[in-house]
């Protein structure tokens, strides 16, 4: 056989045999660790030194005789099945050379381990065979880890290894590709020992675990569950129909995006695409947005529900094609709110934005202003940032019940020049709301900006007395398109070690039900960040009361609506469950009956009417 070309990331290192290679590799490695920048790698395969640079970047500790991370491997049963025939034939070569099989999941977490006792008996002496965490990022170069980020097949022989704990081994891992999105749900691998594959051509290995792991691929695609070939039949009508539209069909499990969707949108988009699909199958019709998925990128969504012919839920077909953004903050003179005061609201969002033209609006006009949101949603950070528009000094009142101060303090502040913001105005006292109504009627254009969760009958007299701009602070369910980018903005704040989310996690936070808004992501992705051992935030970092919320039951329509009707009583009744029963119409004990329910599916109700 011609040999395979030394820069392949397939090729056999320059040093293949002997403990002379051994210790120079060795040494190699000591002068990078120490000296970085100074170290030529040249002598290394590409795709080796490459892995090298991301390990050290990870602070991966290359002495480790033993690896220790371990977490529940998230294997589909799909693909254990359709890889049991392959496994069970890999097993088998396995036993006549000291080998080992294995596969990982799509993080690179062990969840099958076989093969020859005695390589079975060293593997566990070093790793966790079933839930070891094989991840560049935690152990360094490893042809399962490494597989992962570059995307293709890998070997690492002997000393190529990271860590120590590897070096024994020579192993190749090839990813297992999901046969309609072509995204990775697995990586196979066969280890053998350094003395046995010195002795044998590279590529005959790689051969065979490409072999086996095509094998796997084509069941896969055998197995295509009834719900699955219904889905990509009404992808391909929808295609047929729309021509050049990018389309995107989806459900639970999978995607199948044509090429003009692949074209028009990022990886992250589609997480927040699939939350509206999940909105779509509860509504059970057409639903139809603008959405901005960047900066100045405004698409057009047709979402449609379809039925996939069995009992659970169903897909969607959207259509999307671009758009012109409309009724958002022109670009140029009128864009400078947002660039200053209003600079740290983040997202790009039209629900955001419109909401940022109304703010803007007020500021320029120097006209007093309300707004109006869920708790959470940011109502106070905005009404301060309007304020600091009005006036070049801010005063802050919580108007709660039985604050400390009164209507005579707020009239000073604002003959003073001042500008004040009153927070919480449909929690406070009536006897303050009367006077404070009486204040305004009598001040033109005073600089104040109120904040509330919503316009109730109490809270009209008082309104029209402002004689302000509504402010409409959108819910993050209404903007679940700006997830990815606050995750990223919260992740960059945090002091942990993370500095990027995983896909699978960043799905499920732009799917969840987020009943405390942006505040209530905030903690979820701080907490965690702060737990995060690796550069990488994945759902395992998440604390268990936020695992327990994204893991919650789904709810129909009606459960739904249900749902926001007892928060928003909650909120009005200041937490007193009588008094919300009272405001819902229902007795106390179906109300407390309804709350442990939603509480024992994982869903918040009990919410402080905080800003």
């Amino acid at each position: 056989m011609a040999a395979v070309p030394e820069g392949s990331s397939l090729a056999r290192p320059l040093w293949a045999a002997g403990a002379t290679a051994d210790a120079e590799l060795l040494s190699l490695r000591e002068r990078f660790v120490t000296d970085p920048a100074g170290t030529d790698l040249s002598r290394l395969r590409p795709v080796i030194a490459r892995s090298w640079r991301r390990s050290l970047a990870c602070n991966v500790r290359p002495g480790a005789t033993v690896l220790e991370a371990i977490t529940e491997p998230q294997v589909d049963e799909q693909l254990l099945i359709c890889a049991e025939p392959v496994l069970t034939d890999l097993e088998r070569l396995c036993a006549d050379t000291e080998g080992a099989v294995c596969l990982t999941d799509a993080q690179g977490t062990l969840a099958v381990f076989r093969g020859d006792a005695s390589a079975m008996r060293l593997a566990e002496r070093t790793f966790p065979t079933i839930g070891g965490r094989m991840s560049e990022d935690l152990i360094g170069t490893n042809s399962d880890g490494t597989a992962l980020e570059e995307g293709v097949a890998v070997q690492v022989w002997g000393g190529e290894h990271f860590t120590e704990a590897l070096q024994g081994s020579c192993c190749t891992s090839v990813p297992v590709r999901d046969p309609l999105r072509r995204s990775i749900r697995g990586v196979l691998s066969l280890m053998l020992p350094y003395s046995v594959a010195r002795r044998v051509d590279p590529r005959s290995i790689l051969l065979t675990v490409q072999g086996a792991a095509a094998e796997v691929t084509r069941a896969l695609a055998a197995r295509l569950a009834a719900r699955e070939q219904a889905l990509m039949a009404e992808y391909l009508r929808e295609v047929r129909k729309r021509g050049a539209d990018a389309v995107v069909a989806m459900d639970d499990r999978t995607t199948i995006a044509s090429r003009g969707a692949l074209n028009l949108l990022e990886q992250s988009d589609y997480a927040v695409l699939a939350a509206y699909g999940r909105e779509t199958g509860r509504l059970d019709q057409v639903v139809e947005r603008d959405l901005t998925i960047g900066p100045d990128r405004v698409i057009k969504l047709h979402a449609r529900p379809v039925a996939l012919g069995d009992d659970s839920a169903g897909g969607t077909v959207m259509r999307l094609r671009r758009a012109r953004p409309r009724n958002v903050l022109a670009r140029g003179a009128g864009s400078a709110p947002r660039q200053n005061a209003f600079a740290h609201m983040v997202g790009e969002s039209l629900a955001l934005r419109r909401a940022l033209e109304a703010a803007g609006t007020a500021c320029a006009r120097r006209n007093p202003a309300y707004v109006v949101g869920e708790p959470g949603t940011g109502k106070a950070r905005l009404a301060e940032a309007i304020a600091s528009g009005l006036a070049a000094r801010t005063v802050v009142f919580d108007c709660r019940a039985g604050a400390p101060f009164g209507i005579d303090d707020i009239d000073r502040e604002i003959a003073d020049g001042a500008a004040v913001v009153l927070r919480r105005m449909d929690v406070c006292d009536e006897t303050f709301r009367e006077e404070l109504t009486g204040l305004l009627r009598v001040l033109e254009q005073p600089g104040v900006v109120l904040t509330m969760h919503k316009v109730s009958d109490e809270l009209l007299p008082l309104i029209g007395a402002l004689r302000g701009v509504e402010v409409g602070m959108p819910a993050l369910r209404m903007r679940r398109e700006d997830i990815p980018s606050l995750v990223t903005h919260f992740l960059a704040r945090s002091e942990g070690r993370a500095t990027r989310v995983s896909p699978r996690l960043l799905d499920a936070l732009v799917a969840a039900d987020w009943p405390g808004n942006v505040r209530q992501l905030q903690d979820a992705v701080v907490t965690a960040a702060a737990r995060a051992a690796t550069s990488e935030l994945r759902v395992d970092d998440l604390a268990e009361a936020h695992r327990r919320r994204l893991a919650r039951s789904r709810l129909t329509r009606l459960e739904e609506a249900e749902l926001q009707q007892i928060r928003e009583a909650l909120i009005e009744a200041g937490g007193n469950r009588l008094r919300a029963a009272a405001i819902l119409g229902i007795g106390r004990s179906t109300l407390y009956r309804k709350i442990d329910m939603y509480t024992g599916r994982g869903f918040e109700l009990e919410l402080q009417p905080d800003d």
